[in-house]
């Protein structure tokens, strides 16, 4: 009877820890497939962080402050994603960040975590 017990404790604690294998494994995909769609900019002289999601972008601002601007549908200027304050577009290879009517070129380089050991987005 013990060694039943004993049997099904250990079952249970060898479960356990593929779970929790399998759950870091899925975070460690997770933060790699956000790193992959993030980008490292200059505007005005200073730093932007912008990850792209499904119909949206995040923008780091260099105070901190996260700005989400969403995709506006069929926008003849390229692509266009607002939130009413701010707007960011892409056209061909060229992008530019700003609030609305005075906007400015960004220079872009892909993002690396060499470059910031902490996450940016939670």
């Amino acid at each position: 009877m013990a060694n039943n017990i004993m049997r099904l404790s250990l079952i249970g604690i060898v479960v356990l820890a593929a779970g929790c294998k399998t759950l870091d494994f899925y975070e460690q995909k997770k933060e790699e497939e956000g790193i992959r769609n993030t980008i490292d900019c200059q505007y005005q002289g200073e730093r932007l962080v912008i990850r792209y999601g499904k119909d949206e972008v995040r923008v780091l601002l260099p105070s901190g402050e996260r700005v989400d601007l969403y995709k506006i549908p069929s926008s003849p200027k390229g692509t266009l994603y607002s939130n009413g304050e701010f707007e960011f577009l892409t056209r061909g290879g060229r992008m530019t960040f700003g609030s609305q009517g005075n906007a400015g070129e960004l220079t872009c380089k892909p993002y690396s975590t060499d470059d910031d050991p902490q996450p940016l987005f939670k």
